[in-house]
């Protein structure tokens, strides 16, 4: 059964607990990681999914609901926006290109992320 705590997930794999960064400071990492080039939205709900273990359309649409909150309070900005013609979040949908900007970076220092 998981159980939660204020900044880490654990969940339970091959009968042993491990600890996960909470959802939000681990999509900061992984676009820190790609520095000024910037990754997908789609990209970052595949591997935030695959690593947490989440499937389904709530986990596709929370991520993107956690990087709307990232990118309307000014910590990730967008590099690059497109159609998706593939139908990950659905047919004609926007797709983003998020890069952490330098508040971003300054507030991942600030929490210990970085």
């Amino acid at each position: 059964m998981p159980r939660v705590t204020a900044h880490l997930l654990t969940y339970e794999l091959e009968h042993q607990y491990v600890k996960k960064l909470h959802m939000k400071g681990r999509i900061l990492q992984l676009i820190n990681a790609k520095r000024d080039e910037g990754i997908w939205d789609w990209e970052l709900t595949d591997t935030i999914m695959g690593e947490y273990g989440l499937s389904g359309p709530y986990w596709k649409g929370n991520t993107r609901v956690t990087l709307t909150d990232l990118f309307s309070t000014g910590i990730i900005e967008s590099v690059e926006e497109k159609l998706d013609d593939k139908g990950y979040f659905g047919v004609g949908r926007v797709l983003f290109k998020f890069r952490l900007n330098a508040f971003g970076r300054q507030r991942m220092l600030d929490t210990e992320l970085a």
